[in-house]
């Protein structure tokens, strides 16, 4: 089965003529525009336009949605794009999708767990990491702190005092 990366969540509808606000997960957001997009839910695609910006969101137009209420029936959708259907990420830019379920070592090459999620809650990207034993816990996502990501492997550094 294809590989599919969420790059957009719809967050609700805008005005009366079937606009959305979308949170979108990507830096690159002429990703979007008039691509086909699937859902959680089904095999049928989803083509986007953008319109334009606001502080915390993204305007845009799904095709087929001509009111608010068919909007709002799409809040919280969630729409992804086939992984091939992407560029490769730079160097030392990753795609989230790729980093999660990564083995986790530390310095001394011992495995400490996985990563389970990553998330940014306005000051930066974490790393959510599974530790072999414990609660998970977040390891800020920098360069000092994740010194080498390998393809099976994330290398850490975990400061003094972040995780008891």
């Amino acid at each position: 089965m294809t590989k599919r990366l969420c790059l957009t969540q719809i967050a609700t509808a805008h005005g009366v003529k079937g606009l959305v606000k979308l949170h979108v997960f990507v830096e690159d957001t002429s990703l979007l525009n008039g691509a086909l997009f699937t859902s959680e839910t089904g095999p049928e695609t989803l083509s986007v336009t953008l319109k334009n910006a606001t502080a915390k969101h993204f305007l845009a137009e799904i095709e087929g949605i001509k009111d608010r209420d068919a909007a709002l029936a799409l809040r919280g959708t969630k729409l992804y794009l086939d992984r091939e259907a992407l560029p490769e990420p730079e160097e030392g830019e990753f795609y989230v999708s790729d980093l999660i379920g990564l083995d986790v070592i530390d310095e001394a090459d011992e495995k400490i767990g996985k990563v389970i999620d990553v998330a940014n809650f306005g000051a930066g990207d974490m790393l959510e990491i599974r530790p072999l034993s414990g609660p998970s816990f977040y390891l800020p996502f920098t360069d000092e702190n994740v010194p080498e990501i390998g393809e099976d492997y994330v290398r850490v550094h975990i400061p003094e005092g972040l995780v008891e």
